[in-house]
């Protein structure tokens, strides 16, 4: 039995130990090089990313504010008594346009008191057509050109 432990021994001490070199490399592609470019394309993308959800947050935040100033009881008080206004207004430069109960004007101007546009209108002779101008108080000119009879 002893013959036995010492040949088994013998065995365990006569086998080869394998062993490799004991080796250092950095996981970051920053610093080992392998994978760089893609490593910073993955950041700038991650940035860009933050950067557009940002703006889109402050965005939908300044048209919610937007939105609830549009909302409160004095701003449509102001939008409808506006609204009456250039109703009553496009009634009046219609009967002057047109001629209702013998009021004809072939043109005339009117400087609107909210917004300070400027409304003209004109009947060319010959043509039979009406040209009404709305000058803005920015220099925005919008012309509509309409038959005066049918």
């Amino acid at each position: 039995m002893k013959i036995l432990a010492h040949i088994i021994l013998l065995c365990f001490l006569f086998t080869g130990v394998q062993a490799s070199e004991i080796t250092f490399d950095f996981d970051s592609p920053s610093f080992s090089g392998e994978g760089k470019s893609s490593h910073y394309l993955t950041i700038e993308n991650i940035e860009k990313t933050r950067k557009d959800a940002i703006k889109a947050a402050e965005k939908a935040a300044k048209e919610k504010a937007e939105q609830d100033a549009k909302n409160t009881a004095i701003a449509k008080f102001k939008a409808n008594l506006e609204s009456r206004f250039y109703t009553a207004l496009a009634k009046q430069i219609t009967t002057n346009v047109f001629g209702a109960d013998g009021l004809q004007q072939d043109s005339g101007t009117f400087t609107s008191p909210i917004g300070g546009e400027v409304v003209t209108w004109t009947t060319p002779s010959g043509t039979g057509n009406v040209t009404i101008t709305v000058t803005e108080t920015d220099g925005t000119v919008t012309s509509f050109t309409m038959p005066k009879e049918d």
